[in-house]
Parts: C-alpha cells; sequence; structure tokens
C-alpha cells in the first residue's frame, strides 16, 4: 500500500496545534524513548494521528511497515516520503481486527473526541501481545499550553497554566485533555490492556534559543528517571494486549497461582485487587476444588522483613494471592496506575467473607490466637451471621509444634474438610505456616488475616474507620501496645520509607566503606 487513501467523512471535529517539524529534537526525543524500550524490527506499525509524516518517517526506519493514519489531509500531504497513509479517526479506525504489531500515538490522544473509544479501537486493532505507546500531556508540569476558547472567542493556541485550572473550568475553555499517570493506566487497564512500561520526558524547549540548552538536556534526561520526572511535559507509556481477554485466570493443575493485575513492592509481587474481588475469588476456588489456595493480606511490616530476610520474601512471592492490608501498599499500588479506592484489611476480608457464605454452607475453621480467641471469635461471628458453619477451632501453643504434634493437627483440619481455614498467626509467621502446609491440606482456601481474631473476638480495640482509611491505624495500635509494636512500627516504617525512598532514586546499595556492591550481593537491599 503506498498511495493515500481519502475517507471524505472524517472531519476534524477539534482545533489542533500543528505537527511537529521534520528533523527537530523533540522528534528525536520521543523516538529515543521509543528506542530505549523497544525494538520495532519486524513490526507492523500504525502511527494514529501522524500529522505530517515526522514520526511516521521515523518509525518507518524501525518497523517493518508503517502506515499513517490523520484527521487532517492538509497534514497527510505534507509527507516528505512515500509513506502508506490514511485519512480517518481514531475512534473509527478502517482496519480489521488485529492488524498491527504496535500503535503509536504521540500526543494525540488528549485532542480525540472520545479518549476511550480511541483506546479501544486500538486494543481491537492490536494483535495478541500488540503494544500500544502513548505520549500524552502530564497535569502536573504547569507550563504546558494548550489551546483554548471561550465560547466561539479563541484565547490563542497556546495557553500555559490550562493545566492547572479546575477541571470543571478546564474542560469549558480548553480544547485539549490533560492526563496523570493514574487516571491514563486506570482507562488502559479498564479496557483490557497491560501496563508494560511509564516515564516522563521534559520539555525538549526547541523554541527558546538558550546558550545552555544541551547542557539543560543533559540535565533534563538524568531527571526524568528521578522522582522529579513526575513534573515532566509528557507522560511516556507502553500498554499491552494480553494475548487472552480473560480479566482472571488459572494456570494448569501443577502451578496453580493466580493471575491478575500486579504491581512490586520492593521484590513483592502484590496483586492489585479490591475486598469484592478477593471475596469473589474465594468463592470461585471453593467452587471448582481444584487445589489448595492460599491468600496473605500483607502490610508494610511484611514488606520489610521481606527486605530482612530473602527466604520469606521467596515465600511470599509463591502465595497465590498477597492484597494491600496497609494503606501504604495501597499508595504505592496508586502510583503505579492501579485504582485501588482501599486496602484489604484483615478483619473486613474475614466479616466480608462470612456474611457473603453463611447461607451457603461454607465450612470455616479458626486457626490461631492465644487460648480461647479463636473459640471467641468463632462465637462472636456465629452470632453476627447466624447459619454460619463453624467446623473448628484451635490455638495451637507460641512454641514451634513437634512433628507429632504437627501431624495430629492436620489430620484433625483434614477430618473436618474446611472450605476456608482462617490463619491468625500474625507476620510473617503465618505465611511460613501457610506455606509449610499447603501441600499437606486438602483445604481450598488458607487465609491469613494477622491481628483480625483478637480484633473480632472483642480481646482489642479497633480504630475508628476515618483512621483505618487515612493510614493512622498505626498510631492507633502503638498509643494502645507500645511496648509491643514501637520496633515494627517506628524500626520499620522507617526502614520502608528508606527502601522506598532509595528505589524511587534507583540508587545502589553500598557498603560501610563507601564501595558499590553488586547486584547479586545477598543482602544488598537489606544492607542499603
Amino acid at each position: 500500500m503506498s498511495e493515500q487513501f481519502e475517507i471524505p467523512s472524517a472531519e476534524p471535529s477539534v482545533r489542533l496545534g500543528g505537527p511537529a517539524c521534520y528533523g527537530s529534537y523533540a522528534v528525536a526525543k520521543r523516538i529515543g524513548k521509543i528506542d530505549k524500550t523497544l525494538d520495532l524490527r519486524g513490526m507492523r506499525v500504525l502511527d494514529l494521528g501522524c500529522g505530517n509524516g515526522c514520526y511516521t518517517a521515523e518509525l518507518a526506519r524501525r518497523a517493518e511497515s508503517v502506515c499513517g493514519i490523520d484527521i487532517q489531509m492538509p497534514h497527510l500531504q505534507a509527507f516528505r516520503e512515500a509513506i502508506p497513509r490514511v485519512q480517518g479517526t481514531g475512534a473509527n479506525l478502517p482496519f480489521a481486527s488485529e492488524s498491527f504489531d504496535a500503535i503509536t500515538m504521540i500526543e494525540v490522544l488528549e485532542h480525540t473526541d472520545c479518549d476511550t473509544k480511541v483506546m479501544a479501537e486500538c486494543f481491537r486493532v492490536l494483535k495478541p501481545r500488540g503494544l500500544l505507546i502513548l505520549f500524552v500531556p502530564n497535569k502536573f508540569y504547569p507550563f504546558e499550553s494548550h489551546p483554548c476558547r471561550l465560547g466561539t472567542l479563541s484565547l490563542g493556541r497556546n495557553v500555559p497554566l490550562a493545566s492547572w485550572l479546575p477541571e470543571s473550568l478546564r474542560r469549558r475553555v480548553c480544547y485539549a485533555r490533560i492526563y496523570t499517570r493514574r487516571k491514563l493506566f486506570a482507562m488502559a487497564r479498564k479496557i483490557g490492556f497491560q501496563i508494560q512500561k511509564s516515564g516522563f520526558i521534559f520539555p525538549p524547549l526547541d523554541s527558546f534559543p538558550l546558550p545552555f540548552r544541551d547542557t539543560y538536556r543533559r540535565i533534563a534526561a538524568r531527571l526524568e528517571d528521578s522522582p522529579l520526572g513526575n513534573l515532566g511535559v509528557s507522560i511516556y507509556a507502553v500498554f499491552a494486549k494480553p494475548a487472552q481477554s480473560a480479566k482472571l485466570a488459572l494456570r494448569g493443575p501443577f502451578d496453580q497461582r493466580f493471575e491478575s493485575a500486579t504491581f512490586d513492592v520492593l521484590g513483592v509481587r502484590t496483586h492489585a485487587m479490591q475486598l469484592e474481588e478477593v471475596v469473589a475469588q474465594m468463592q470461585e476456588w471453593i467452587r471448582e476444588r481444584d487445589g489448595c489456595h492460599s491468600i496473605a493480606a500483607t502490610s508494610m511490616h511484611g514488606v520489610v522483613e521481606a527486605q530482612h530476610d530473602s527466604s520469606f520474601k521467596d515465600v511470599l512471592n509463591a502465595t497465590d494471592l498477597v492484597v494491600p492490608d496497609g494503606m501504604p501498599l495501597v499508595w504505592l499500588g496508586r502510583r503505579q496506575g492501579h485504582a485501588l479506592r482501599r486496602r484489604v484489611y484483615g478483619p473486613d476480608l474475614l466479616l466480608a467473607f462470612c456474611g457473603e457464605s453463611a447461607g451457603q454452607g461454607h465450612r470455616h475453621f479458626f486457626y490461631g490466637g492465644e487460648s480461647g480467641v479463636a473459640e471467641r471469635l468463632a462465637e462472636s461471628l456465629k452470632t453476627r451471621f447466624p447459619g454460619l458453619n463453624v467446623v473448628g477451632t484451635c490455638s495451637p501453643p507460641f512454641r514451634p509444634p513437634s512433628a507429632k504434634e504437627d501431624e495430629e493437627m492436620v489430620e484433625m483440619i483434614g477430618r473436618v474438610a474446611p472450605d476456608v481455614l482462617w490463619v491468625g498467626l500474625g507476620a510473617p509467621k503465618q505465611e511460613r505456616w501457610m506455606h509449610e502446609h499447603k501441600a499437606r491440606l486438602r483445604v481450598p482456601v488458607l487465609v491469613g488475616v494477622g491481628a483480625a481474631f483478637d480484633i473480632l473476638s472483642g480481646g482489642r480495640k479497633q480504630a475508628p474507620r476515618w483512621m483505618r482509611e487515612r493510614g493512622l491505624e498505626w498510631l492507633f495500635r502503638l498509643m494502645q501496645e507500645p511496648r509491643r509494636l514501637w520496633r515494627r512500627y517506628l524500626v520499620y516504617g522507617a526502614h520502608f520509607i528508606a527502601y522506598v525512598t532509595l528505589k524511587s532514586f534507583r540508587l545502589k546499595s553500598v557498603d560501610a566503606g563507601g564501595r558499590r556492591l553488586p547486584k547479586g550481593t545477598p543482602g544488598r537491599q537489606a544492607r542499603a
């Protein structure tokens, strides 16, 4: 396809700025960002919103074949090279499904009539495992200029500070949308994309004849990989169409880990799920009865333990479902683009599942807590949820059980055959216990819920909801039990902040003498 196709019905519905210039640093900057992330060799690429072809020409030098599409015919006529291009809109792409290996949209999505519809069309025409490459304006860059109007009166094509106007006012005067990374990722996930890569770019300053421009560009390239990158002019993102469109899936019988959207917290794979989704998955596992599955409601404490003990990190990453029980994990998940409304709080998960299953006959077993705590918890829950089927309780001794005691416990649990085994031993003990006993228990679901046993049995006060939802429960619990919890919240809390900060700045660990440690050094993260 070497000629130019025209679709007369495609008319511009918004006022757009002019395209970029051939050979400009702005073009080189964005293409360079793509080169660092992707290898386009052998790919069939669609350049959506191709403009005058300055980006399309660069893509054509890298990919097997490239086609451009733009809504404005004058732009298509300005191509300098004989590259296939089509006039059309992103909301109605004139291509068959699964036609392209990659789609690029460089500063285009913000100008479309309906961004979600455009992204859905991209999803349609991409092949499985195909990539969508985006550059969109960043809300947190204050000086980005956009075309604005007041009714029919134009306020100019390059009005700065428009991104900082209140949303209700900005929608009335600004022609272009402005995005946060969280908003962009949430939209992509809703359509079905998976997040592959993201970053920021600083403004190229092509239009300013500054004497220090080259120095600025070198500094900007380094800042883009630091936390200051959040203030960049554009968000860069790569989304992937999954090989299978199903949102949730189970692996084969020999590898039954749960698959869903996940995010990384200092090397701990954490699932971006909400309480309702966890309850639904537990019920599905009980219905299917295809093995023993484990769930860990993990907080900052568990993540820091994983930094100090690599074997515990392996335990967490081998758990079928690790959900954020602490607000710091929720905040980190949001930062990585997951629309997490609140944490999966252990006591709330226990109550929610008991409420859902009370009339379904699911069999519950409670294992953990001090002497008598599991029994009081069971009685409290049966009073709250009439019809709840509790088939057994056990409060094990604090000392490690002998091999005989452990075998007797496994046999007892096997005899009563629970559907859900609730474990309240506290982190990291409960996660290790589930990991060690998973292969020996014929229980569909094991759930570690930590302090839920003490709280719901009435043995410990619960923080007010407003404190729990604002990440202040640690303060409430510290005031209740300062001798027991000061180390967990003050020392481990400081460690967590230090680890996250170091990872944000991507600093390498050093030893006591100031020498950089090799990447494979055991305990490298802990010594940082």
